[in-house]
């Protein structure tokens, strides 16, 4: 009975020996567990303090456009469903060119736009002018055949310009 109380001890022993090390391998493991958590929980808090920063940074923003991107978003809804890729690249293109275009309209457009207001004043002297030479031309005698003449020389002129034009 002794042999097999001590056969019993030994195997009670042998199976605690087991029980712990399963114990201490399931320690290490989750020792491990824990240094793992430990490191995703700093990279968290991390990327949660980097956010914070930004939250902190943009709430103001997006108070202050919340009222005109809701009033926006419905065109802007629109204008990305009638938009064509081409479309798009069109319009970089025509950005890209606004300072020449810019240049251009304020060096040379412009001036003359503005010069244009001056031009019905001068067109309306020019044929008072026309009007005066006419009259004084309708006075000489034999106007009316000078005339005549005149348009059938520009009837020829105009005749043989017509014909170099063709190639006849």
């Amino acid at each position: 009975r002794a042999d097999d109380a001590i056969s019993a001890v030994q195997s009670t022993q042998q199976r605690a020996d087991d029980a712990i090390s399963a114990v201490q391998s399931t320690q290490q493991r989750a020792d491990t567990a824990i240094g793992a958590v430990e490191g995703t929980q700093q990279r968290a808090d991390g990327t949660i303090g980097g956010a914070e920063g930004l939250v902190t940074r943009i709430d103001p923003l997006l108070g202050r456009y919340e009222q005109p991107l809701t009033q926006l978003a419905p065109s802007v809804q629109r204008l990305a469903e009638t938009l064509d890729p081409h479309e798009v690249e069109a319009l970089v293109g025509l950005v890209d060119r606004l300072p020449t275009l810019v240049t251009h309209l304020d060096e040379a457009v412009l001036p003359v736009l503005e010069s244009l207001g001056d031009v019905g004043t001068d067109v309306h002297d020019l044929v008072d002018t026309m009007r005066d030479i006419r009259e004084v031309v309708k006075g000489f005698p034999g106007s009316r055949l000078f005339r005549r003449r005149g348009r059938d020389e520009i009837a020829d002129e105009d005749d043989e310009g017509a014909q170099e034009r063709t190639g006849s």
